[in-house]
């Protein structure tokens, strides 16, 4: 992680960057008749202003993406290789930490902290946006860190098993988290999007979101009902299911991690300027 406080790159080029004037003495007026002006002082050039507005580089999009990219790549392929390793042998079972599907294990912690850091970049878009569309961004970046809690503390389950038992949901409804869960997914979309898709970077967001609740509402459904015609939950077909719905969740993550950091500032995170809206 580096700190750039002096950039190179004009605020034409960077959308998320607020050009400050300097202070012009003609400007301010003409000084008093009789009086001398004073002269000038010579600029420091310990503290020579940077070209273009002010800048705090904090990271660069690409790295970012690459590495958690890497890093979710390297989950699904030991996952799917150890099922495949399995295949003929009796009593194997995929080990836990790498068992895409179960809870409490590396994938899940990668997850959450995928959430996290969404949430984070979600909530510096939120400190510079215009204030009538703050608290849309401030939800967004609350919703991405209830996710990421639930990740490690798995409430969903215990709220699907609620509704499994009380109202007897079956089939694709076997998991009956789903239920509310997209539902708060459609208020939240009706809440947000349209103010989501005027930021640069907005619809690699929204593939990314897709993505992601492919994965986690689609294919959850279908494992739901293909454990309960086997409820075999270390057999072939359903493991590769689980991988299927991890590796998309963990793929719309990162897709949509990348979005977002374009949608904050172009070719890195900076905290620097304003948002213009082209709605006005």
């Amino acid at each position: 992680m580096t700190a750039q406080h002096h950039m190179t790159r004009s605020a034409d080029e960077d959308p998320a960057t607020e050009v400050i004037p300097r202070f012009d003495e003609r400007a301010a007026g003409a000084a008093p008749t009789g009086a001398r002006a004073a002269a000038p002082a010579e600029p420091s050039p310990a503290v020579q202003p940077a070209t273009g507005g002010p800048h705090l580089a904090l990271l660069r999009p690409a790295r970012v993406v690459a590495v958690t990219g890497a890093i979710a790549a390297l989950l699904a392929i030991a996952h799917f290789g150890a099922a495949v390793y399995g295949i003929g042998r009796p009593g194997f079972e995929i080990p836990g930490p790498i068992r895409l599907g179960n809870e409490l294990n590396i994938s899940t912690w990668f997850s959450s902290a995928m959430h996290l850091g969404n949430a984070a970049i979600l909530a510096l878009i939120a400190a510079t946006s215009v204030r009538r569309e703050r608290w849309r961004w401030i939800l967004l970046s609350l919703a991405c860190a209830v996710v990421a809690m639930d990740e490690t503390a798995a409430n969903h389950e215990q709220i699907g098993w609620i509704i499994h038992t009380t109202f007897g949901t079956s089939g694709l409804l076997t998991y009956a988290w789903i239920i509310p869960a997209s539902v708060l997914v459609l208020v939240v979309a009706a809440l947000c999007l349209p103010m989501l898709l005027r930021r640069p970077g907005s619809w690699t967001v929204v593939a990314g979101a897709a993505v992601f609740l492919f994965g986690a509402v689609g294919l959850e459904a279908v494992g739901g009902l293909v454990f309960e015609q086997t409820g075999d939950v270390h057999a072939f077909g359903y493991n590769l299911l689980a991988g299927a719905e991890e590796t998309c969740e963990m793929a719309g993550l990162v897709i949509a991690m990348a979005g977002l950091l374009r949608m904050a500032g172009g070719s890195g995170l900076r905290i620097a300027g304003t948002f213009v809206d082209g709605s006005r």
